[in-house]
């Protein structure tokens, strides 16, 4: 049966990587769009136009598969109607990657910029190596920004954010976490009393200048914001990006005991300049970086700690371990290419179709059964390697 167009599918889904397994799944012949960001007014062909386009791409490379036209027909169809409307594909300034098959009609934006960034691809399974970075990033992310007045706690999404109001209790400034209690750190003394003293105990006196009583005091209300951000995201350990200038962003890192702080942030204010979706593509930013950063580490580590039958830079025994289920982590380099046939002419349980994206294939074929995927940059990827594996057994 041949799916096929409906108003719900015009809009653009969020992509979950609850998603995958549908994706993964779906027999070929399959189509895979990716189309640029676009804004009415800017320069460059509006979308419909180059959806258009593509399509005719699509139709010559299925006919080159040797695909009947009349199954050609029905899996353009729907897409030929999306391209009618323009306002369903107008007014995203973020990428978009549609995928099409006998069973499967969605469409994506995807707040990681896919490499390349437009392209038309037709083969037994869709190209999945362009959404591995925006499938990489967390559903939530936060950003906290710290100044010596005030903070704010953001949650970034798609092309935007929303303001969080921290736990009850928790100061929203400074002046305000004055007047609940005196700081820590009082940075005053007692002096013994002496006889010139009368019935008086002790002498209360001072012990820092100006400026080391207002940093005792913004260390007590960083350490409140602290509480409450941490008593806030501990339910999900979303990372936590910090923003704001050099010393306060120091000073807030040093006190911190929030797990999932990532090492990177946002210098300067968030400004009420700054547009929402330049804040968002900053967060996404940080939070891909971090995630890379792990996974290329992960995989140096297991590099080290298992025997070489179990690691492999190998592509042909990477295609080899990831259709027998024995991959269990993957990275790729994200601008690496590898055209071919995987030799045994079956992967997923389907005919492989002529010539593939080898990397794509192993992708798709860990995925399949559960394994992890990663997309890095090329100078993160062991020994110019396009590929590396971890196996199970």
């Amino acid at each position: 049966m041949i799916a096929t167009n409906s108003d719900a599918k015009l809009a653009a889904e969020l992509l979950r990587k609850e998603l995958i397994p549908e994706l993964v799944h779906a027999s070929g012949p399959c189509i895979t769009l990716l189309l640029p960001p676009y804004r009415p007014g800017e320069a460059g062909e509006p979308r419909a136009a180059f959806l258009k386009t593509q399509l005719q791409e699509a139709a010559k490379k299925l006919a080159a598969r040797k695909i009947a036209d009349p199954l050609i027909d029905a899996l353009l169809e729907p897409l030929r109607h999306l391209s009618r409307e323009e306002e369903s594909l107008a007014g995203s300034c973020l990428p978009r990657v549609i995928f099409r098959s006998r069973t499967v009609f969605r469409q994506f934006d995807l707040p990681v910029p896919p490499m390349p960034a437009t392209a038309c691809t037709v083969g037994d399974c869709f190209w999945i190596r362009p959404i591995l970075a925006s499938l990489a990033l967390p559903a939530s992310i936060y950003v906290l920004e710290v100044t010596k007045k005030t903070a704010q706690l953001l949650a970034c999404g798609v092309a935007g954010f929303a303001r969080v109001a921290l736990p009850k209790g928790t100061p929203r400034t400074l002046d305000e976490a004055l007047g609940f209690k005196a700081p820590d750190h009082d940075l005053i003394n007692r002096s013994a009393a002496g006889p010139s003293n009368g019935a008086m105990q002790g002498v209360q006196f001072g012990t820092g200048s100006g400026r080391e009583t207002q940093y005792a005091h913004l260390h007590d209300y960083y350490r409140a914001i602290d509480r409450g951000v941490s008593e806030l995201l501990r339910s999900n350990n979303a990372p936590l990006i910090l923003a704001g200038v050099g010393e306060d962003v120091a000073i807030y890192r040093a006190i911190s005991t929030y797990s999932n702080l990532l090492d990177r942030g946002i210098h300067g204010s968030l400004s009420a300049a700054m547009p929402q979706a330049q804040i968002s593509r900053h967060a996404h930013d940080v939070a891909l970086f971090d995630f890379q950063h792990r996974a290329a580490l992960n995989m140096a580590v297991l590099k080290e700690r298992l025997s070489p039958a179990l690691f492999s830079t190998d592509l042909e025994i990477i295609l080899r371990a990831a259709a027998e289920g024995r991959v269990s982590d993957l990275c790729m380099d994200e601008n690496g290419q590898r055209m071919g046939t995987f030799e045994g002419k079956v992967f997923g349980g389907r005919a492989n179709w002529r010539q593939e994206d080898l990397l794509n294939v192993a992708a798709v074929e860990t995925l399949l059964r559960s394994g992890a995927v990663h997309s890095l940059p090329s100078h993160w990827m062991a020994e110019g390697a396009v590929a590396a594996a971890a196996f199970r057994f």
